[in-house]
């Protein structure tokens, strides 16, 4: 009797488990056929059995069935927002119960591709809508999908910035810049957000300096870092970082150009006028230096029609017209280094503005007329 017994347990045993088997099979053939409905409904029981519940392949099927059902014109209003997320988990555990090598996780990472660029196109629609929170929630379940993916965290820093939720931004250009993406506008846009929440200097030149090891050659960097030093009353330390750098590399115009507008700072303008003409024979189009050059030859022109425009009348009819006269050898001095400039960054609009102000004093109207077209345009 025991015998019947114990093989009566047994067969029911094995009724019970292929009945939950069933469920996982059920869940796949409905899949397969199109009914997400109902292959939710099975896979959702399979989940909960305990017969299923640590199988990899249940796992795996409960992600493919509901991320299918993601932006399904049929199905896809069984779908909410929490479903990517419940997609990714099941893939995870999908992982952990298989092994790397299983039959299943070998399947993961191309639906995790596949997701992760779903959640990313409803990350960007948010964004596109300005819904920034929501977006920022995307991007962040995008990059958790993805993680070596700088994409997400880019978009998620714009959104936080555009959300002014500064210190975020700052987080997520952190982010990118542990993942190796340390391009100079990540470096820029982080020092432009610290300096919008007043962070210290020591907390922005530490940052500046991280940014110059990276790009040794951005002129902005190396330009706010002079700054910072001038401001700390440390021009000289400046300066003998950037005679290092030119020694290393003498033939570095951008270089050249930053120490040009580190002379002018120190009102050493001969100094900067020559520096500048320096960095144009390495590098005629170089841009900074060409636009300095006309700054300065305009200051010099201005100073000089200052100097008409306080005389008395008497004095003035003696000397005025000398000085007007000298003033618009410096203007133009000055017009070819602006319209270099121009040509280098046709759309840069101080060029622009500075252009009209020569050519009118020149009594160019019809160059003057031209560029105020352009900035129209």
């Amino acid at each position: 009797m025991k015998k019947i017994l114990l093989t009566a347990l047994a067969a029911a045993s094995i009724s019970v488990a292929s009945a939950q088997n069933s469920a996982v099979n059920s869940a796949i053939l409905n899949h397969k056929n199109g009914t997400l409905d109902k292959a939710q409904e099975s896979i959702d029981k399979a989940i909960e059995h305990k017969k299923t519940m640590d199988k990899a392949k249940t796992w795996f099927y409960r992600g493919v069935i509901y991320q299918d059902m993601i932006g399904n014109p049929i199905y896809g209003k069984l779908a909410d927002d929490n479903t990517p997320t419940l997609v990714l988990e099941s893939f995870d555990k999908a992982v952990e119960l298989d092994g790397s090598n299983g039959e299943f996780a070998k399947q993961v990472p191309a639906r995790k591709e596949q997701l992760y660029g779903q959640v990313l196109n409803q990350a960007v629609e948010f964004h596109n809508n300005q819904d920034w929170e929501n977006a920022i929630e995307k991007y962040k379940l995008a990059s958790k999908i993805s993680p070596t993916d700088t994409t997400a965290v880019l978009y998620a820093a714009y959104a936080s910035t555009a959300n002014q939720d500064y210190p975020a931004a700052i987080g997520f250009y952190d982010n990118l810049i542990t993942m190796g993406h340390t391009t100079e506008d990540v470096y820029k846009n982080k020092i432009q957000l610290m300096q919008a929440t007043e962070a210290s200097d020591e907390e922005v030149m530490k940052a500046l300096a991280a940014g110059l090891e990276k790009q040794p050659n951005s002129v902005y960097l190396m330009q706010e870092e002079l700054r910072y030093y001038l401001k700390n009353d440390r021009a000289e330390e400046a300066m003998d970082k950037l005679d290092k750098a030119i020694a290393a590399d003498p033939t570095n115009a951008s270089l050249l150009a930053v120490k040009g507008n580190l002379l002018e700072r120190k009102k050493d303008l001969e100094g900067a006028t020559t520096i500048y003409k320096k960095a144009i024979e390495i590098e005629p189009n170089n841009f900074d230096a060409n636009y300095n050059l006309g700054v300065l030859e305009f200051n010099k022109g201005a100073d000089v029609n200052n100097r008409a425009a306080k005389m008395d009348y008497a004095t003035y009819q003696k000397k005025g017209k000398a000085l007007e006269a000298e003033a618009k050898k410096y203007y133009q001095a000055a017009v070819p280094y602006f319209e270099k400039a121009l040509e280098i960054q046709p759309k840069d609009e101080a060029t622009m503005q500075n252009l009209i102000k020569l050519y009118t004093r020149l009594e160019r109207k019809a160059d003057a007329e031209k560029i105020s077209a352009m900035m129209n345009n």
